[in-house]
């Protein structure tokens, strides 16, 4: 099956191991997975390509998670795009506060890839259009 017709999410994740094991159980999954370092890089990312869900790490250099999910909301090409905040930080207020900055769901470190793939399914559907 060609690209075009697989749904994409974007990984927003710094950390290279973290980043590796999402991408190669989303790809196994029938996912096309775009990638990004940083909120810097998935803004730039998201004027060209419209991924079909978002995975964003919180603690990242150049531009965090909490300013990218507001940027993302904020622009009317991508505020529809489901956001889901992977991230280490679990307090309560952390929770709050994802969800202030429009994230659909919040995921804490470590993840359970099975878990996360039900809910991912959740929003999107199958990995092909």
């Amino acid at each position: 099956m060609t690209s075009e017709l697989r749904k994409q999410i974007l990984v927003v994740e710094d950390d290279e191991v973290v980043s590796s094991v999402l991408r190669m159980r989303l790809k196994s999954s029938g996912f096309e997975v775009l990638r990004a370092h940083n909120g810097v890089e998935a803004l730039a990312l998201l004027e060209k390509q419209l991924p079909d869900l978002i995975l964003l790490d919180l603690m990242m250099p150049k531009m965090g998670g909490w300013e990218t999910c507001r940027r993302i909301r904020d622009n009317e090409r991508t505020k529809k795009i489901p956001v889901f905040i992977v991230s280490a930080l679990k307090s309560e207020t952390d929770k709050e506060q994802a969800k202030l900055c429009g994230a659909n769901e919040v995921l804490v470190k470590p993840i359970e890839l099975d878990s996360l793939l039900k809910k991912i399914r959740s929003y999107v559907g199958s990995p092909f259009k």
